[in-house]
C-alpha cells in the first residue's frame, strides 16, 4: 500500500503566530510559523508556555486543527472510494451487457474549514537562550513562562 501526504497552510495573524493547545493544561500560546518550520532547526517537541510539560509536537495541535486534518483525510478516503466504485459501475455495465446492472451514486465530501488565527492581545516573549519566540495571555497571577522550543523560564 502506497503512503499518501496531504498538506494544508494555516494563515497565521498579523504578526505570523500561529496557535497551539497544551495537551495538558489546554492553555492557547502561538508561534511565530517561521520558526517552527525552519528547515535548518526542525522542532520535534514543544514544551507549554504555561505549565512547561513537553510532548511531541503534533501532540499540539488545537481541535479545530485536528478537525481540519480529519476532514481532509475523509475527504481523500471518500474520493478514492468514489473513483473506485465508479470505474467498477462503468465497468460492469459496459461487459455485461444488460444482465448485470450496477448502480453507483457517489458519496459527498465533508465541509473542510479554513484556519486563519485572528489578532488576539497576548504578549510577545522572546528566549534569551534560544531566540525563538512566543505570544501568551501574560496577566495577573501568571508568574512563568516557558520557552516552547527550549523549556527555559523566560
Amino acid at each position: 500500500m502506497s503512503q499518501v501526504t496531504l498538506s494544508f497552510t494555516i494563515q497565521g495573524d498579523s504578526e505570523g503566530f500561529v496557535t497551539f493547545e497544551c495537551p495538558f493544561c489546554s492553555s492557547e500560546f502561538k508561534v511565530r510559523a517561521d520558526e517552527l518550520q525552519h528547515d535548518d532547526k526542525p522542532v520535534m517537541d514543544l514544551f507549554c508556555p504555561y505549565c512547561g510539560l513537553t510532548s511531541d509536537k503534533n501532540n499540539f495541535y488545537t481541535k479545530e486543527t485536528v478537525e481540519k486534518i480529519e476532514a481532509l483525510a475523509m475527504n481523500y478516503a471518500i474520493e478514492q472510494l468514489n473513483k473506485t466504485f465508479g470505474k467498477m459501475a462503468r465497468n460492469i455495465n459496459r461487459t455485461s451487457k444488460g444482465v448485470i446492472k450496477m448502480d453507483f451514486k457517489p458519496l459527498k465530501t465533508v465541509n473542510v474549514r479554513e484556519l486563519k488565527d485572528r489578532d488576539t492581545t497576548e504578549e510577545i516573549f522572546a528566549c534569551s537562550c534560544c531566540e525563538q519566540h512566543v505570544k501568551v495571555l501574560y496577566c495577573a497571577g501568571v508568574s512563568k513562562v516557558y520557552c516552547p522550543y527550549c523549556g527555559v523560564d523566560m
